[in-house]
């Protein structure tokens, strides 16, 4: 079973910043440009490393884990 997390991110917008969030593997579903915030889904084996990185990246207002449970898929 693969676990995954939805991810709510504040960012000042980015394209480099939006690829490298997707370097570390997240799948970036959403990005509003005017708002200034992306969803992203990220899986729970990775999930440490990328909140350690989303912590140190420049650009990142703030971050938020989703409240709603995921269905998980057999992969």
């Amino acid at each position: 079973m693969i676990k995954r997390t939805e991810i709510l991110v504040y960012i000042n917008y980015k394209a480099s910043l939006i690829q490298q969030m997707k370097d570390f593997g997240a799948d970036i579903e959403y990005v509003n440009k005017k708002a200034g915030y992306c969803v992203l889904y990220i899986d729970q084996s990775k999930q440490r490393k990328f909140t350690d990185f989303l912590r140190r990246a420049h650009g990142v207002k703030k971050y938020e884990y989703s409240p709603t449970e995921l269905v998980e898929l057999d992969i």
